[in-house]
């Protein structure tokens, strides 16, 4: 390799062809075309709405989530953190420009198409972060070189190397686990069938809902008849005006010709040559499509307004909800959450057990009577303050006397049980045993 190819492969990467349907430009540009002859991309794959909403109903959860940094407390249990310049900004602001809920699903979203989502974490003097900035995801990428591991990233232009410790790196699926697989190209062939679902159906519409075929002459199509097919009645063919044979299906197709009266010259016949969709399920194969997107991204159908397909997540939305949040949102969660416990706080900070947590309770509580349920059992045994039941509730704690954990005065330990009855029981009389009553006189 000579020094320009070893300088630019430091520079930009491994080379690869242009015309590699796997490689990077290609892909940026169209995607490369899928064997359904649609081209995919990460870019595109959200114009597809079964993505979109797949992409709206894992974010916006984990953009809405309240969060917090937290750190244990000296007599056990655990306190917010007030005094740390991201307490505030965490969960509202975490850059000037943006609020927290921008940041999080702009970055989720990059996660669930490319695969990987960044952040920039910004540091004060004294290594503390203040504040978080999203990377472009096609334009950042993890470098290992020998001992060295860093993200180099383009932002306007100018490239920058941002050391390992000050990046946030969501991703799911890896094979090296350096950079994430992106779900939008290991599953290019699903969306591109369900583009071009997208695609068959709107030229079926804009050809007045009639299927392809061609058009049967007995002999030879005369000149007049060429040009009277060619062009509507009354129209006059200009320069740039076609008037072949073949130009007909242009002329008197599409939606601005929908309702004229079609005429065939010189006993022509149309002869139907594909499909038409309802023979061919199309309305089956569009929902088919919808849930092996769904299936790829792990949302119940139900969730997608698509209810082709029944659930067997419990008897009601609510026990969905509760296991699509188990099942599909905590694992990103965890992704967040453990980046942000490694590299948001200093070495200091960790040490004395500082962490972020994003507060499901809202999605993961139930309905009201299963949690006054709850709630009841878990006061009734002393495993909960009331103070603590309305903060889940999102109520006004009632003063530090809500802080008191209460029991049943009739529920005991099984020792203190065994003493009260050593204490209780009397013992069988003694007739040697001396006689301490006074005497009446």
């Amino acid at each position: 390799m000579g020094l320009w190819a070893r300088l630019g492969a430091v520079l930009f990467g491994d080379t690869a062809s242009a015309g590699d349907p796997n490689g990077w430009l290609i892909r940026a540009v169209n995607g490369g075309k899928t064997h359904a002859g649609t081209a995919v991309s990460e870019h595109n794959a959200m114009m597809l709405p079964v993505v979109y909403a797949c992409i709206n109903r894992i974010a916006n959860p984990i953009a809405r989530f309240p969060i917090k940094i937290m750190r244990p407390k000296a007599g056990g249990g655990v306190e917010e953190v007030t005094d740390h310049p991201l307490s505030r900004r965490l969960g509202a602001r975490p850059n000037d420009l943006m609020s927290s809920r921008t940041l999080r699903k702009t970055v989720q979203g990059h996660a669930l198409t490319w695969g990987n989502g960044y952040v920039e974490i910004e540091r004060n003097g004294r290594g503390q972060a203040v504040n978080l900035w999203p990377l472009l995801p096609w334009n950042t990428n993890p470098v290992r070189q020998a001992d060295r591991f860093f993200y180099r990233t383009r932002i306007d232009g100018t490239q920058f190397e941002i050391p390992h410790d000050d990046v946030l790196h969501v991703m799911d699926v890896s094979q090296d686990g350096y950079i994430g697989r992106s779900p939008v190209f290991l599953a290019r062939e699903a969306l591109g069938m369900a583009l071009a679902l997208e695609q068959f159906g709107a030229k079926f519409f804009a050809n007045d809902m009639k299927s392809g075929g061609f058009l049967m002459h007995p002999g030879k199509l005369s000149a007049n008849a060429q040009g009277n097919l060619a062009k509507p009645k009354g129209e006059r063919a200009g320069k740039d005006q076609r008037t072949d044979a073949g130009a007909l299906l242009d002329r008197q197709g599409g939606l601005d010709n929908a309702h004229r009266v079609k005429v065939l010259e010189e006993g022509m016949k149309f002869i139907q040559t594909t499909i038409p969709p309802e023979d061919a399920q199309f309305l089956s194969t569009r929902e088919f499509q919808i849930a092996e997107i769904a299936r790829m991204y792990d949302v119940p159908l139900i969730l997608l307004q698509s209810h082709e397909k029944s659930t067997s997540w419990g008897t009601g939305i609510e026990q969905l909800m509760i296991g699509f949040v188990r099942q599909t949102i905590d694992p990103w969660v965890g992704a967040w959450e453990q980046e942000m416990n490694w590299k948001l706080f200093t070495e200091e900070e960790r040490r004395q057990g500082y962490f972020v947590k994003f507060n499901m309770n809202a999605l993961l509580r139930g309905d009201s009577a299963s949690r006054s349920k709850f709630y009841r059992e878990m006061f009734s045994v002393g495993g909960m303050s009331p103070n603590q039941i309305l903060t889940l509730e999102d109520f006004d704690p009632i003063g530090p006397m809500g802080d008191h954990h209460f029991v049943p005065t009739n529920y005991s330990t099984i020792e203190n049980a065994i003493a009260n009855v050593g204490r209780t029981v009397s013992a069988p009389p003694n007739p040697d045993a001396p006689q301490n009553r006074e005497e009446t006189p």
